[in-house]
Order: structure tokens, then sequence, then C-alpha cells
């Protein structure tokens, strides 16, 4: 497993990051040529979209790439199920145009929706071609076709905005990357739709699917409600300035989260009735995570203003407010959402379900909370409280019911990140109040460049550093890690263990010097 979770990481951040690094290029450019209003009205039509998406997808993804037992021929059935559902449903989200232009009092709306109708389209009937890349574990050929596939929309979107499109050239970057891709999934997989439908394929991924797809849907009202309700109450304006926030903060996110769950669930899956060796490597997971995202959150937090004035420029300066308030909670974003897939890969979409409702619940709760309040800040204050009693909620279900753990045993594993954010905290907060004001951007390079500092100093400190390296470190030959290198570098006890046992064995050895002390490998040590 290790040398597949490591291969998958590798590409996938090396297609990730590029992407991510086109995309806030992209982001840059566009937003000093369009205003917020057309991001406005491009943001209240892409919630719906992203609902209809929801609706597309099914949970027929995670499902086809949990399912080990169908053939070709049922991928091909279910891709043929896929492109007729999305037929109907783009005729659908056209002709939701109308009520949307009714609900928002703007008749520009119609033709938006029948425009990214066809971005819905695309994204449709990629889907199952997606999972089945994923589960063959194609992570370079994934993530080559995802920088290839943003490059064109990004390319496509600068230069329909410098012709005066608009809003329409923010649709047309989010639909060429889907065309694009639907091109180059052809070609890699030679997919094509069965002659004949079969209803006894649908059944074989049904029992996950319906779980799954339940989740999605309530997760899309969690997330989506703030974004309807503002662009409702506040208006377009007001709608795009905490759409830019939460998307900027999201950033960090789908950076390590994209990274991690496109790889995770896929490599875990293969070990869905081993409880607790998924346990350890996601304990393990969550560790990493929050030595990153803590500390993250502090430097975002206290350096908002100038992130938001360097990147966007100073017509977006009221998401500075909601960009400072939310960003205290990216911590909770980058670990929380990682549990989907240990949910998927023991086959519990049930709880994965029953934990979407109850998030859903309270965070929608928290929306009209903040709404009542007055403004976007108010919402981002309300939404941060409500981030963090969920994070609680739903790792205390995961841990107890999932894991066959405790909340308490999750918990520990952010002892050393909040100490190494209350450090941070404790440098930056004096260094801004005595610190002359520059421009945004050298600001930005000096206190970035001190939180590094910082920060990896803290990791020297702690031993942390041993703790994030070891899962994907190279063997000092520089070779990879074999089962024959699970060796305990404290004792130099050779373990000698399966490839799965020696994963199981270099978590233990990383939470060991985490903590300054050694553990012994697990016991029982089973053959594959």
């Amino acid at each position: 497993m290790i040398e597949h979770l490591k291969t998958g990481i590798l590409y996938t951040a090396l297609g990730k990051y590029s992407n991510v690094l086109i995309q806030l290029v992209i982001n840059i450019v566009l937003s000093r040529v369009l205003t917020p209003h057309d991001y406005g009205l491009v943001a209240v039509v892409q919630v719906f979209l992203v609902f209809f998406t929801t609706i597309v997808d099914a949970g027929l993804g995670p499902a086809i790439i949990q399912n080990k037992s169908l053939t070709e021929h049922d991928n091909r059935v279910l891709f043929t199920y896929s492109l007729l559902f999305v037929v109907l449903l783009c005729i659908v989200f056209a002709l939701c145009g109308y009520p949307i232009s009714l609900l928002y009092g703007n008749s520009i709306y119609i033709s938006l929706s029948l425009a990214m109708s066809v971005t819905l389209f695309f994204l449709g009937i990629n889907m199952v071609p997606n999972a089945l890349l994923d589960k063959m574990k194609r992570f370079r050929a994934v993530n080559m076709r995802l920088v290839l596939a943003n490059l064109c929309g990004g390319i496509v979107g600068v230069s329909t905005a410098f012709m005066g499109w608009g809003a329409y050239a923010l649709v047309a970057g989010l639909t060429v990357p889907g065309i694009v891709s639907f091109v180059l999934n052809v070609w890699l997989l030679r997919l094509a739709p069965a002659a004949h439908l079969d209803k006894t394929v649908l059944d074989k991924v049904w029992t996950f699917a319906k779980n799954q797809f339940g989740f999605n849907l309530i997760n899309y009202f969690s997330r989506n409600a703030d974004t309807i309700l503002i662009g409702k109450v506040f208006g377009p304006t007001a709608v795009a300035n905490y759409s830019k926030a939460y998307q900027l903060l999201m950033m960090p996110n789908n950076v390590l989260l994209g990274i991690i769950n496109p790889v995770l669930l896929p490599i875990l899956s293969d070990y869905q009735d081993d409880v607790a060796y998924i346990r350890q490597a996601y304990l393990k997971i969550v560790h990493v995570l929050a030595l990153i995202g803590v500390p993250l959150s502090v430097f975002l937090c206290i350096e908002g203003h100038d992130i938001i004035f360097t990147l966007f420029g100073n017509q977006w300066g009221d998401a500075v407010p909601p960009f400072m308030i939310l960003s205290l909670t990216v911590w909770v974003q980058m670990t929380l959402s990682s549990t989907g897939a240990v949910f998927q890969a023991l086959n519990k979409t049930h709880q994965l379900f029953v934990t979407g409702i109850l998030s859903a619940v309270l965070l929608v709760s928290s929306i009209v909370i903040g709404i009542f309040m007055g403004s976007i800040n108010t919402v981002a204050i309300a939404l941060s409280v409500g981030f963090v009693l969920n994070f609680l909620l739903n790792y205390a279900i995961m841990m107890t019911v999932v894991l066959d753990s405790s909340l308490v045993a999750l918990l520990k594993e952010f002892i050393t990140p909040f100490g190494i954010g209350i450090v941070l905290a404790a440098v930056l907060i004096p260094l801004k109040m005595v610190v002359p004001v520059f421009l945004p951007i050298v600001n930005l390079i000096i206190y970035g460049a001190i939180t590094v500092i910082v920060f990896l100093l803290c990791l020297i400190a702690t031993g942390e550093g041993r703790s994030m390296l070891t899962l994907l470190s190279p063997r000092r030959d520089g070779k990879p890690v074999t089962a024959d290198d699970a060796i305990d570098d404290s004792t130099g006890h050779d373990t000698r263990l399966t490839s799965k046992d020696a994963y199981k064995a270099i978590t233990y050895q990383a939470n060991a010097g985490a903590r300054g002390r050694t553990q012994a490998p697990p016991r029982h040590a089973r053959r594959d």
C-alpha cells in the first residue's frame, strides 16, 4: 500500500500544485479585469450548478471506486445511465433560469443558466471516467489531464474577459476544462456507452451510492446556504466579497486534501476489513494536517489584509474582514474534509449520511443566525463557531462508531499543532504592532518569511519534522521505502514485515518519534 500511496500523492501533488498556481494566476488577472458584481452574478448561478452536479453524481463516483466487483461491461452501463441522466438534468437546469431570475430580480440569470447548462453537461459525463481513472490508480494521467484542462480554461477565461464578456467570461472559463477533460478521458479509457441498459448493474452500487448521495445532497445545503441567503438578502456584490474570501480560504484545503483524498479512498478501500490499520493510518494523516493547518490559520488571520490586497487589489477590500474571521477555522476544514474517505473506505456511508444531516442542521442554523445579525461579517463569525462545533460532532461519531476509538484519542493529535500556533501568534502579533507598515506585498513577504522560520524552528524543537517526513520520505539511498525497510531507527531492530505491516510500523514509529519515545510495531502481523 505504501508504494501506491506515495506514488499517488507524488503525481497528485504535482498536478494539484500546478493547477493551483494556474488558477491563482488566472484569478488574480480576472479579479482586476472583472468587477465584484460580475463575480456575484456567476456565484449565484454557480450555487445551483453545484446542486445539479451533486444530483448528477448521485454517489456513483465513490461507489465505483469502492466496489471491486464491477466489470468492464458494468462500467459501460453506468456510463450510459449517467449520460442519459445528465442530458435530462441539463434541460431542467436551463429552465431553472426563470425562477432564479424571479427570486433574485434580474433577468440575466436566464441566459447565465442556459450557458452554464453546457458546463453541467461536461461535468456530468466526466463523472464515471474520472472515477474509473482514480480506481485504476492512474494518478499521473489524472493530474496531467487536470493541469492541461485548467490551463485551457484559464486562457479562454482571461481572453474573453479582455474581450468584454463580463460575467460570461467566468462561465467560459468554467466550461472549457470540462470539454478538454472529456476529450482526454475518451482517449485514455476508450470508454463507450453500452448498447443496452441493465438495471442489475445499478443494484450493485445502489446501497453504497444512495447513502453517499444523501450525504452529498445534505452537505450541499450546509455548504452553500450562506451564498444563497447572502445573495438574496445583501445582493451580488456582497456575495462576491464573501465568496472571494471563502474560496481563497479553501485553497489550502483544496491543495492538501485534493492531493490526499483522491489517493486515500482507492488505497484504503483495499483494506476495508482492517479497522485498526485504517485508524492508525488516519490519525497519522490528521496529525500532519493539523501541524500545517493550525499555524496556517494563524498566519492567514494576521495577514488577511495584505493577502487580499496583494492578490486581488483594493476593490476587494470588503472581503478582508470575513477572510480574517473564517481563516481561524482553516485547520478545521483541512482535517474534517478528510473524514469522508474513511467512511467510504469502510463502507460506512449510512453513518456518513447521518453526520451529513447533523452537520447541515448545525451549519445552516449558524448561517441563518449570522444573516439575522445583519452583515457578511456576522455570517462569518456565526459560521466559524458552527464549524468548530461541527468538527467536534463529526469526529465524535467517526472515532467512536466507525474507528472503534474515542474523540480524546484524536484530540491528542492537536496538542503540538496548537502549541506551535500559539508560539507563532505570540511572535507575529507584537511585530505587527511595532514594525512600520509597508506595501501589502512587502508586508506579505516579510511576515511570510518570519512564519516559515518560526514554523521550522518549532518543528525542530518538538521533533515533529520527522513525524511529517516519515510517511513520504525516501530511503537514505534514494530508493523507495519497501517492506524490508521497516526498521526501528532507535533500536536497529529489523521488523521484516509485509508492505502493509511496514506501513503500520512506519506510522507507529512516526508517532513515537513525535513524542520522544519508541513504540513497538503492531502485533499479529498478517500476510496480505
